[in-house]
């Protein structure tokens, strides 16, 4: 819609609406096509600490993934050791 000139403005609540990296790259682009980018809520902070969110975004994710893993190998563990599962049903999973 940009490209074709149908928008003159994009509106967005925050930036991490529209993109979660690359913000700076889409103004530039749209720039390009006369089309103008509003953010209703920007962010207070600046280059360091919207470094460290992300990071700490990241790392946030990643544990909770590596946790989810610890947790479902525990319980595979606890059925086999209560005799619940089979081995045929632990080569399934």
């Amino acid at each position: 819609m940009v490209s074709d000139g149908s928008v003159t403005v994009v509106r967005v609540t925050h930036e991490d609406r529209l993109a979660r990296f690359g913000v700076g790259w889409l103004k530039r682009l749209f720039a390009v096509y006369g089309v103008t980018l509003e953010v209703l809520h920007p962010k207070k902070s600046g280059g360091r600490d919207e470094l460290l969110e992300d990071f700490v975004f990241l790392v946030t994710t990643f544990a909770g993934r590596l946790y989810g893993m610890r947790s479902a190998e525990a319980r595979k563990r606890l059925l086999a050791e209560s005799g619940q599962c089979t081995g045929a049903q632990d080569r399934a999973t």
